[in-house]
């Protein structure tokens, strides 16, 4: 079905290869997973395989790619046909806001009856349950719900092969367990199915084979066999089986205690309202948040940085505070970063409002970012952009630093790094708190758990080795 013969690429602004003599043969019906550090050629590898380069992004080759009846360079109109591809971020893909018009958008464009498209639309509703995802504003579709419409999207072609890219960065684990469920019916329709990921350990009974890429080559080479007792550490990779995850042994910080209440604390969020009767934490301590996307986690850490209109009462160190206090007291780093770059050089964005710049050179290097100093940060990949957004918080030295899904797109190492620098940071009298889907991250960075449903705060648990497993359960 695929094969790569001696192949290399480089894009056309690259001063090296960014793929090199790749040799692989992929089968029909197989599930193959491509994993490794950020920029290591994972979507190169994608790029190629759905058609996008060289169309899209420019270069130069030598060997051989063939993808069914498909060269490498052939046409990307004729790639679609064969090829489905489902992004890292579903609002990259998509064409329309009314979600039934999306999913026809393909067929359409190759001119399809309406009865085709309608009895299409009907088929993989049933096929993926997806009624109640049919008539909808997409802007108003959770996180999960945008990526099956983007995954429905992709197979109204009836698609022989199905690139997928990063596509569970910024979704919830029951999330992702719908993303598994609809790709496990994919390989039993007998389909070809490419992966490049970072978070593996909803493809643990999945894949057929996994590839570990590494500056544009093949590191290393998993057949299923070998993957019954992966060891994701041993490789610096995230694991197959996250009841392996290991807490990271932290010393403990003596912070402030109380330093930050919460009393009668109301604010609204959609229709209803939230409120926190009496809550305190304490500085020298990571907060993680967890809970079903749209459960109000985001609008609570809008509420701490001083966006949104409350009730109550917040303190700081003794001190009640207004919204224009909190925002001189809070760094929040948002889920989509963009909205918070402001400069053309990523050195002066990271030094915006920094306050700290004797640790400049440190955090600079532990988040890898030495060598993007003098990029425009629009020209930052998505894990880049979030890395200097993180980098500004930790040199802001305020008071209260706030983390949105800060491992959307980090590899194991690049979050290894990142928890580190946050185990640091907190000896400073500050207090963290990160919401996170990502299980693997929480167990490196976090002291206690907040566990949110719709009616704000449930459950507020310590973690440890006894907690953990109960934790996982609850993210799932």
């Amino acid at each position: 079905m695929i094969t790569f013969k001696n192949f290399s690429y480089k894009y056309i602004n690259s001063s090296k290869l960014n793929i090199e003599n790749l040799n692989i043969n992929i089968k029909k019906g197989e599930c193959i997973l491509f994993t490794g550090n950020s920029g290591c050629g994972k979507t190169t590898i994608m790029r190629m395989l759905n058609g996008l380069a060289p169309e899209f992004f420019e270069g130069g080759f030598e060997g051989e790619m063939k993808i069914a009846h498909l060269s490498f360079g052939d046409k990307l109109s004729e790639f679609s046909k064969v090829v489905g591809s489902v992004f890292q971020n579903p609002k990259n893909q998509f064409f329309h806001l009314d979600s039934t018009s999306e999913l026809a958008f393909s067929m359409e464009n190759f001119g399809k009856s309406e009865e085709e498209i309608t009895s299409r639309i009907e088929t993989l509703s049933e096929q993926f349950s997806g009624s109640h995802l049919l008539d909808r504003n997409i802007l108003e579709l959770s996180g999960g719900e945008k990526q099956k419409l983007a995954f429905m999207a992709s197979m109204m072609l009836d698609a022989e092969v199905y690139v997928l890219d990063e596509i569970t960065s910024n979704l919830d684990l029951k999330a992702i367990q719908l993303i598994s469920e609809i790709i496990t019916i994919l390989k039993e329709q007998g389909k070809t199915i490419i992966i490049a990921e970072h978070r593996i350990y909803y493809l643990k009974n999945l894949i057929d084979r996994m590839f570990i890429i590494k500056d544009g080559k093949i590191f290393h080479e998993f057949q299923k066999e070998d993957l019954i007792n992966f060891d994701g550490t041993q490789c610096r990779t995230r694991q197959l089986d996250l009841e392996k995850v290991q807490l990271l042994t932290k010393k403990e910080v003596v912070g402030t205690k109380n330093f930050l209440s919460l009393n009668n604390l109301k604010y609204k969020i959609n229709n209803y309202f939230i409120e926190h009767k009496n809550l305190s934490f304490d500085t020298g301590k990571v907060y993680a948040i967890i809970g079903d996307n749209g459960c109000g986690k985001t609008t609570f850490a809008n509420v701490l940085s001083g966006f949104i209109k409350n009730s109550g009462e917040i303190i700081i160190n003794g001190e009640k505070v207004n919204n224009k206090k909190l925002t001189k007291n809070t760094f929040q780093v948002m889920q989509d970063v963009n909205y918070q770059l402001f400069t053309n050089k990523v050195e002066t964005e990271i030094k915006l409002g920094c306050s700290f710049l004797e640790d400049f050179d440190y955090v600079v290097d532990k988040l890898k970012l030495r060598n993007l100093l003098n990029r425009h940060p629009n020209t930052l990949s998505g894990g880049e952009k979030q890395r200097v957004a993180i980098a500004s918080a930790l040199l802001s030295n305020k008071k209260i630093l706030i983390f949105d899904e800060p491992t959307s797109g980090l590899d194991y190492i690049n979050m290894s790094e990142l928890a580190n620098l946050i185990e640091d940071v907190k000896k400073r009298e500050i207090i963290i708190f990160v919401i996170t889907h990502d299980y693997e991250f929480l167990c490196s960075i976090a002291d206690e758990v907040l566990h949110f449903d719709n009616n704000g705060i449930k459950e507020q648990i310590s973690l440890n080795n006894e907690t953990k497993l109960k934790i996982l359960k609850k993210m799932s």
